[in-house]
């Protein structure tokens, strides 16, 4: 039953990247650090960046964030249903953190009332176990292609009269527009539900805006609850795989002294959070990149990282230079790969049941003397390994389909070292790999399906030390920031942006009553 006591309020947007998932977490640590217990809910997430809870249960990595903020652990609840696009017509789907089946958008789309259900049972679960609910939508409300089948905005606030805060992005131009017509577009039985709206990521001087302001105020009868300031040193995981264009800590001059890291941009990477501890780091230069580097950007390590579809990426940089590139830079320099880069580091990937594809066998790199049989079973971990002396540990996750065996022509059983543990590898020709990973003897080539190790100090201390044995690092190590550290400032930061710039007293008393 809900807790008719809780309250909540919902974080809509006129657009994808308004800023709702920012907000969401600024809000949560605002209230939380006034000693309101919180949570974070988000019925419908669509990303391929996910986390397994330490019970072992899927979500979303953004919900994650926003737990953080929190001062809470994540749990499924908090994002019961989880869409990960395979193609561009059908998806994986997590429903409750457990895999539910692939299916094309008319079929889920069909099933609305099954999904909403569910989502309705996580809420309910929160607003009894908290004070308060703040919620995330989804993209744009005003979709009205799919009014009738929305769950993640106004379908779901509808249910329990949730009052929701627009969020608008002025930084893409239009936003009185945007602000205007996604309120028009929305049928008055859910818009009377908007309680205000919150102009984010702008620069300058607000006053300049308050002709509009006053205009949107007059014609929507709905008040702005504040202008944010664009942030310069927010600092936390990005959800959508477009923000990686710019993602990069290269600059003309600032590579020399720095182990060069090249991440490939997959066209269905996954989990690409896990790499945002890098550019806190003052040893490294890194960046995304999906064609090949200029010589004088050359990489000292190429981490291929995790993907939603191995075999249709595999087969898309085959067709680009990205192969060539990667075996010639593996020929000198440091190659990983990360659960589907894993993978496609082996010798083929096997495909029987057409789990990805109608493509029964792939060729990989060959880079190891391994083949990747896809399966349906999904196997989710979070777990602590222990890292070459018992005192040190490590915290990771896993999340694929699959298993990754030694191919019938190895025979060396001393080729590879476990990766955690320093020590050879005591298997055979079938055998499956030991649970870390592996590592050639040579320390050039890294294969792992352990999510989340760059987060480790002593993992990237690791790193760094065999990637960069051949260059005289400007620093020693002690001048990078722990990344958790890092999100925990901008937390703050968005907390006290908030608290200044945000009508709160409007906030509490008016919509959420809190």
């Amino acid at each position: 039953m809900m807790n008719r006591k809780s309250k909540f309020v919902m974080i809509q947007g006129t657009s994808s990247s308004a800023g709702k998932s920012t907000l969401t977490a600024g809000f949560l640590r605002y209230f939380s650090d006034r000693g309101i217990s919180c949570s974070p809910f988000k019925s419908q997430n669509m990303s391929l960046n996910s986390f397994v809870t330490e019970d072992g249960f899927e979500i979303a990595v953004s919900q994650v964030v926003q737990s953080e903020a929190a001062f809470k652990k994540p749990i499924r609840q908090i994002n019961p249903i989880l869409i990960k696009p395979a193609s561009d017509l059908k998806m994986h789907l997590i429903v409750e953190g457990k895999y539910y089946g692939n299916m094309n958008f008319k079929k889920y789309n069909g099933g609305k009332d099954f999904f909403l259900k569910k989502a309705m049972e996580s809420f309910e679960f929160l607003t009894s176990e908290n004070e308060l609910v703040v919620l995330e939508g989804a993209g744009s409300p005003a979709e009205i292609n799919l009014f009738k089948y929305d769950i993640a905005n106004m379908g779901f606030a509808g249910v329990y009269d949730i009052p929701v805060i627009l969020a608008a992005d002025i930084e893409r131009g239009g936003v009185f527009a945007s602000i205007y017509g996604t309120v028009k577009l929305i049928p008055p039985k859910w818009r009377k539900l908007i309680k205000g709206f919150i102009i984010n990521k702008f620069r300058g001087d607000a006053s300049i805006l308050e002709p509009g302001i006053r205009c949107m105020e007059r014609r929507l009868k709905i008040p702005c609850l504040g202008v944010l300031p664009y942030i310069d040193n927010l600092h936390i995981e990005a959800e959508d795989s477009l923000d990686l264009k710019s993602a990069s800590s290269f600059g003309k001059g600032k590579n020399e002294g720095k182990l060069k890291i090249g991440i490939v941009r997959l066209d269905h990477i996954s989990n690409f959070n896990e790499f945002d501890s890098l550019f806190f780091d003052d040893r490294i230069a890194v960046r995304f990149f999906d064609c090949v580097p200029a010589d004088a950007d050359e990489f000292d390590m190429i981490i291929i990282p995790g993907t939603k579809s191995t075999v249709s990426d595999l087969l898309s940089i085959k067709k680009s230079k990205i192969f060539d590139y990667i075996k010639k830079i593996g020929r000198r320099g440091v190659i990983m790969g990360i659960c589907g880069g894993f993978q496609m580091m082996g010798e083929r990937i096997e495909d029987p049941l057409s789990i990805e594809s109608g493509i029964s066998m792939t060729e990989g790199f060959g880079f190891f003397k391994t083949v990747t049989v896809l399966s349906e079973e999904k196997i989710l971990l979070n777990r602590r390994y222990r890292f070459n002396n018992p005192e040190s540990s490590l915290s990771g996750y896993e999340i694929h389909n699959g298993r990754t065996f030694f191919a019938e022509d190895y025979s060396d059983g001393d080729a590879y070292v476990d990766l955690f543990k320093s020590e050879a590898v005591k298997k055979y020709r079938g055998d499956i790999l030991p649970e870390n990973g592996i590592l050639s003897k040579d320390g050039k080539k890294i294969g792992t399906y352990i999510h989340g190790l760059f987060g480790n100090t002593a993992f990237k201390n690791f790193i760094v030390g065999i990637a960069g044995k051949h260059i005289k690092l400007d620093h020693n190590g002690d001048k990078f920031k722990n990344y958790d550290a890092v999100k925990d400032e901008s937390f703050n930061l968005l907390s006290k942006n908030i608290e200044k710039y945000v009508d709160i007293k409007t906030l509490r008393d008016n919509i959420i009553a809190i």
